[in-house]
């Protein structure tokens, strides 16, 4: 390996943190390196709207936290969460990568690179190992841009890596790995819940509601996760119900109550019991049994209100 790049690595794998600040600066760094491979010089203001975009990902889908305190948050971090509140108020409940709605997002380039030149820029490297550093007119020059380009696959992995061992010090939420590189490729999907439809049957035939207890009118039909899909990143069988939609659209990420909980444990085990009357066996049975006997409902719930 090329030494500049032995040098890069060993920077990113050992580098103190204490938020993921340092990982989103080399990772737009990185980025600017392989989309404009003319640039010399690299403004701040240039890689400021590059991390709200990695931050917006994570938050907008995951909520994740980028620092060891939800009371202090890092500033970055607080600018994302100011405009993912104010688009989940005024646009759209349903997350939607940066990438698409970036025109559409105040993003305060300025504050952000207030910041990069005050707490970041300076603490990545000892001294200009990696980068040539102008912290009075808020620019760097990469030492060798063409390497960073050449050998962005193996850094874009090690950055992913090392941001994912501190956001699992910071969050509860499982998978993170998972969540990194989805939010990093754009490559998350919601699928259709349809199939499901066959268990819930068994137990709600009437199509009660779980949250309202009314009976849900014709077209109105939804399959909702109870514990928020961000938290799981995953479709459960144990963790569906059927709920009106014009409740499901309403209660977007919110943690369920205890008294919720409770009452997704006793459905659980009454549609164990109508599932195993109809003689219907397969993967998503197993998982059920598993999750009365491994108390996955109440365990995820801790861990997402953690």
């Amino acid at each position: 390996m090329e030494p500049y790049i032995k040098k890069l690595s060993e920077i990113i794998r050992n580098t103190d943190m204490n938020n993921t600040y340092k990982m989103v600066w080399i990772r737009s760094i990185v980025e600017t390196c392989v989309l404009e491979p003319y640039k010399k010089t690299i403004r701040f203001d240039d890689l400021s709207p590059k991390i709200f975009g990695y931050y917006w990902n994570q938050t907008i889908f995951f909520d994740l936290e980028q620092g060891p305190n939800p009371r202090k948050r890092p500033e970055i971090h607080q600018m994302v969460l100011e405009q993912v509140h104010r688009y989940r108020e005024e646009q759209d409940s349903q997350p939607v990568f940066f990438s698409k709605i970036s025109d559409c997002i105040s993003i305060p380039v300025s504050k952000i690179s207030s910041v990069l030149k005050k707490d970041v820029c300076h603490r990545f490297q000892k001294s200009n190992e990696i980068y040539e550093l102008d912290r009075e007119s808020r620019t760097i020059r990469p030492h060798q841009p063409d390497l960073i380009r050449d050998y962005s696959d193996v850094l874009f992995d090690l950055i992913n890596y090392r941001w994912t061992q501190e956001l699992e010090t910071f969050n509860t939420s499982p998978r993170i790995s998972k969540k990194v590189k989805g939010t990093d490729r754009e490559r998350i999907k919601r699928k259709p819940l349809t199939k499901f439809r066959k268990y819930l049957d068994l137990e709600n035939t009437q199509r009660i509601c779980f949250h309202t207890g009314v009976q849900i009118e014709a077209g109105n039909l939804s399959i909702d996760h109870v514990i928020p899909w961000s938290y799981l990143f995953s479709d459960d069988l144990w963790n569906l119900v059927y709920v009106d939609k014009s409740h499901n659209s309403s209660k977007g990420n919110r943690i369920p109550s205890e008294e919720t909980i409770k009452r997704l444990e006793d459905r659980n085990k009454n549609l164990l019991s109508e599932i195993k009357l109809s003689g219907l066996e397969d993967k998503q049975v197993e998982e059920l049994k598993l999750s009365i006997e491994g108390d996955y409902v109440r365990k995820s719930w801790v861990g997402c209100k953690g």
